[in-house]
């Protein structure tokens, strides 16, 4: 593992240890097949097996697996919607279980420390009622139109008192001073800072994005927006996320790219977050 997924897995009691992709040892993986050395091997000598998704469709990682710890190495291609399952229940089944639980991410003490310091940096008050807005997500073709997030936004403002905090990742970098005319903006925080803010929140609204299954991993309520992708393969598992598709809009029209507010309205979307006590 690398950057903040290391960082959010150190976290996670259940692993017991994690090592950085970035590590030298690690570097001859990538080489040419056959590139093997002594540290390597050491590392690998104590693993009992080694399930690689990456090395299925790398010659040179796959072999070089296979010389570090023979006949112990399962590789799989990675999910991509070949099965009409869930994306976690195909990864669970790669290595050898059915049990399809909803994610659990705790939040440790130190994120709550630096909660605590967040809310009073923003001058918050205790019970300030937070929504926390995700408009981005990996592609362009999966993001709901950015005036229904603002007009969600001043819903929330002006029916509801509260306060509207605007997450954005690397993939929305150059959008922060828009969303800053509709909330306060966070850019490009840790995973672990952003599962902080997420487990405080009030109500959440988003897109499918890898934000959105944090959220669910830290209990929030809320609502995840789906336009091309199946909900049945990607939506978050975990929380109390609702999830809002219009499935014969999308029937009708699969090459759209995006997420119109003629596919989800504005009046169905606040619906949703009402439900969850918004």
């Amino acid at each position: 593992m690398r950057g903040d997924a290391l960082e959010m897995a150190r976290q996670l009691l259940w692993i017991g240890r994690v090592s950085s992709l970035d590590r030298g040892l690690f570097a001859p993986l990538f080489s040419q097949p056959g590139t093997v050395n002594t540290e390597a091997s050491r590392f690998f000598s104590g693993v009992t097996t080694v399930f690689s998704w990456y090395g299925h469709a790398q010659a040179a990682v796959r072999t070089n697996l296979n010389l570090l710890a023979p006949r112990r190495v399962q590789s799989f291609a990675f999910f991509t919607g070949q099965d009409e399952c869930h994306a976690s229940a195909y990864y669970l089944r790669c290595v050898g279980t059915e049990e399809l639980r909803c994610p659990s991410v705790p939040v440790g003490e130190e994120a709550k420390r630096w909660l605590d310091r967040y809310w009073e940096h923003r001058a918050w008050r205790p019970a300030s009622r937070v929504l926390v807005l995700h408009p981005g997500s990996g592609g362009p073709k999966k993001r709901w139109a950015p005036e229904g997030f603002a007009q969600v936004a001043r819903w929330w403002q002006e029916r509801k008192n509260g306060k509207v905090l605007i997450l954005l990742g690397p993939a929305e970098e150059r959008e922060e001073g828009r969303w800053r005319q509709v909330g306060v903006v966070e850019n490009n925080l840790p995973l672990w800072q952003v599962a902080a803010l997420l487990s405080r929140a009030e109500l959440y609204l988003g897109n499918d994005s890898g934000v959105s299954h944090l959220a669910g991993a830290v209990g929030t309520r809320g609502v995840v927006l789906f336009g091309p992708t199946r909900p049945l393969q990607w939506r978050p598992l975990g929380g109390a996320l609702s999830v809002i598709q219009n499935v014969p809009y999308r029937a009708a029209f699969p090459q759209v790219s995006g997420i119109s507010l003629a596919e989800v309205p504005l009046e169905a979307v606040l619906a949703g977050l009402v439900r969850h006590g918004g």
